[in-house]
């Protein structure tokens, strides 16, 4: 029986474009009875084709079953009437043009027609929720749902506050978000653009206005956004991906005004990759070629100061946190770090210095004031964040920590979601910090590792990271560390365990080696793949796979770098077993409180001489086997384990 708090079991969509078919596509998924409605059966036909084959590609990568394919597809119903859609559903969602007078008027409609307590909710990227809740008789009802392309795989909702919007409105269209599977942040003023939009928008912006003024190579600011801060995309690489056309008035909407070059490539019908041509052509289909060398004269900060300008201004104005502004970039966006934690590294003075310069933009007070007051980032301990200094002081960014203080299971969660938990030397430097500390507690009786989000493990090392790749030297000592740095995990005196839920792929994989056992879900890919980018393996697969599967196995998995499934990978001896998807989190706690059961010292000495027995002569194996034999016969775990087993019962090892 549901109650009041629960979410509704009809949504209906309106429109079945670009936006509509995914979150009707989602809604089936998680269960909702879904209607999507549009103005002609051509849309809806293409819609529908678009969804069989997004589940199509879900059930290829294992991430689904036929049969739930089959389900969602069944849960699905197209229409061209706009009150059939309606009908009794908890939720209706448009995703029609971004045009605010076209959303009016929808939502006038959808007033009349919807369930008089249904929430009406709009998937825009920017435009007014508190215009279009006021186009209706129920505007504490109307609230923003922003999704972000392709609905169905990234994980963030921006939820967004009307004028008018009621507490309870919110709080249910967050139980929703929860409900799809996806993480929401609120945005709590309707400002033009949001959170994601506005504060991406200097991005590009800024970028094309150094390129019009200045003369800077586009490819150069590009190569210096990617290779030395870390973004997936340049800022016009990114232009082009999301449509000058849509850039330019979307921005002029929100009060930034567009370079006079993006508005001549606008007149001149070059709108980016959906028109074969923006800043750079596509004709043939590639992506443009930048390297990493192209950037590193560029100081990236010019264009990263009007984006951290703008989310300083959203924490100024209450909009919402800095931890949530961070958190909505990452996830809706792909913003390494975040502004404000990016903000926190670069040095609130040195964005402070470059905005003073800038002509287009007024320092937000707040950044003003921290600096006046020495609150400058990490190099000062504290800016938007807490930066902890001297000894036993921990804080991550990359990853996160966690200890189970009844089973003595601790857990390092690799924590770039937004980027499939790709490694990065920020990653590593906190990885080793953190062993270091584990090994040291005595609390600690095993250690899980895993990746954050339902995608990956972890998908390997992030390239956008390797800095200038013509200067092997650098490159050779980064996979030094990483060696060193995994080195410390296979010798982790206490059981480990990798838990791939999704992608372990390259440096991925190289990780999971590193660890004692590997549980695997049922959709997890796993693979040494390097050699498919014409790379390979540098944090020590190469060696690991040789001495796991033998010379044969591993050349095959190297030399042809094949994207094993679960399945596969436990035929082949690459994991330890392998669970279905539902049952992976309690398989993994159930393997690694076992674990954390045995007898500390024992448990170290055994896998002391497992590690050693492959790598040195029989003779030297079976000393080393025999002297930590002798030495565990001292312990009183020994006499704990017998009493134990004596008395019928478990034993309580204590590590002494």
């Amino acid at each position: 029986m549901r109650t009041p708090g629960d979410p509704p079991t009809k949504i209906a969509v309106i429109g079945a474009g670009e936006m509509g078919h995914g979150l009707a596509e989602l809604a089936a998924l998680n269960g909702f009875t879904v209607t999507m409605r549009d103005i002609k059966e051509e849309f809806l036909d293409r819609g529908m084709e678009r969804i069989r084959w997004s589940l199509s590609k879900l059930v290829e990568s294992q991430q689904i079953t036929s049969a739930q394919a089959e389900a969602a597809v069944g849960q699905i119903r197209p229409t061209l009437d706009l009150r059939e859609a309606v009908e009794g559903a908890g939720l209706v969602i448009e995703a029609v043009l971004e045009d605010l007078e076209l959303k009016k008027k929808l939502f006038a409609e959808l007033d009349a027609l919807a369930p008089p307590r249904a929430i009406l909710a709009s998937n825009t990227s920017g435009l007014s929720i508190t215009a279009m809740g006021r186009a209706t008789k129920r505007p504490d009802r109307v609230v923003g749902m922003h999704f972000f392309n392709p609905a169905v795989l990234m994980p963030l909702v921006e939820i967004v506050k009307g004028d008018d919007t009621s507490p309870k409105t919110l709080r249910e269209a967050e139980a929703i978000a929860r409900a799809l599977k996806k993480k929401s942040v609120v945005c709590r003023k309707d400002v033009p653009g949001f959170i994601t939009s506005r504060t991406i928008a200097p991005y590009m912006l800024e970028a094309a206005w150094i390129h019009q003024e200045e003369g800077v190579p586009k490819e150069v600011i590009d190569s210096a956004l990617r290779f030395k801060v870390g973004f997936p995309m340049g800022p016009f690489e990114l232009a082009d991906q999301v449509g000058i056309d849509l850039l330019v008035y979307a921005t002029e909407k929100a009060g930034f005004p567009a370079p006079a070059s993006m508005k001549e490539l606008v007149a001149a019908g070059k709108f980016g990759r959906k028109s074969g041509e923006g800043f750079y052509s596509y004709r043939g289909g590639e992506r443009p070629r930048i390297t990493s060398d192209l950037g590193k004269g560029f100081e990236a900060v010019r264009v990263l100061a009007p984006v951290i300008n703008v989310a300083a201004g959203l924490v100024e104005d209450k909009v919402a946190s800095h931890e949530e502004i961070d958190e909505a970039m990452r996830l809706g966006t792909a913003f390494p770090l975040g502004p404000l934690a990016l903000a926190d590294a670069l040095g609130l003075d040195a964005v402070l210095e470059v905005l003073r310069a800038s002509k287009r933009y007024a320092p937000a007070k707040i950044l003003e004031t921290m600096v006046a007051r020495g609150d400058l980032g990490e190099k000062s301990g504290r800016g938007f964040y807490d930066h902890p200094k001297g000894e036993g002081a921990m804080v991550y960014q990359t990853i996160l920590v966690s200890k189970d203080s009844e089973t003595g299971v601790a857990t390092i969660t690799l924590n770039r979601p937004d980027r499939l938990n790709t490694l990065v030397p920020q990653l590593v430097e906190e990885l080793d910090r953190a062993l270091v500390e584990l090994e040291k507690d005595d609390a600690v009786r095993c250690l899980v590792i895993a990746g954050a989000g339902e995608k990956a493990f972890s998908a390997g090392a992030d390239v956008t990271s390797f800095g200038d790749v013509t200067k092997s030297h650098r490159v050779w000592r980064m996979s030094r560390r990483t060696q060193q740095v995994f080195g410390r995990l296979a010798d982790f005196p206490k059981p480990t365990v990798a838990a791939i839920h999704g992608y372990a792929l390259g440096g991925g994989c190289e990780l999971a080696l590193a660890c004692d056992f590997r549980i695997a879900a049922k959709r997890a890919k796993i693979g040494q793949t390097e050699i498919t980018l014409g790379l390979i393996p540098g944090a020590g697969g190469i060696a690991r796979l040789v001495k796991l599967l033998g010379l044969a196995r591993a050349k095959e998995l190297v030399l042809l770098g094949p994207r094993l499934t679960a399945d596969e990978a436990l035929a082949a001896g690459l994991v330890s077993r392998v669970v279905e998807n539902e049952a992976f989190p309690a398989a993994v706690k159930e393997f690694a409180d076992r674990l954390a059961k045995g007898p500390p010292i024992a448990m170290r000495l055994a896998k002391h001489v497992l590690n050693r027995a492959a790598e040195v002569p029989l003779d030297a194996a079976l000393e080393a086997e025999a002297m930590a034999f002798g030495h565990v016969t001292s312990t009183e775990d020994v006499f704990e384990g017998i009493q134990a087993f004596m008395e019928k019962r478990e034993p309580r090892f204590k590590g002494e």
